[in-house]
């Protein structure tokens, strides 16, 4: 399967309810940043294709200006966002 930045994903080795964005695919390993994953929430982690499976593409209607977010829409920005500032 061909993951791409933005795509979002779920830890497939996890038996939590887990959903991260894709933010890179070297062609070997995915980095994944976490939504939702038990005290992972805005970490970035790296895996194996095998361990991933994506849950949805990034959206392709979204407004101008919002292509740097990742393909996210407003609410799910503000979610990262709180993730990301809570791992500070």
């Amino acid at each position: 399967m061909d993951f791409s930045p933005g795509d979002f994903v779920t830890l497939l080795t996890s038996s939590a309810i887990t959903k991260g964005i894709v933010r890179s695919n070297d062609g070997d390993f995915i980095t994944v940043q976490w939504i939702t994953r038990p005290f992972m929430q805005g970490k970035v982690t790296t895996h194996r294709e095998a361990d991933l499976y994506k849950l949805a593409y990034r959206g392709s209607s979204l407004p101008a200006g919002t292509e740097g977010q990742g393909g996210l829409s407003p609410s799910e920005q503000k979610t990262e966002e709180r993730a990301a500032a809570k791992s500070w």
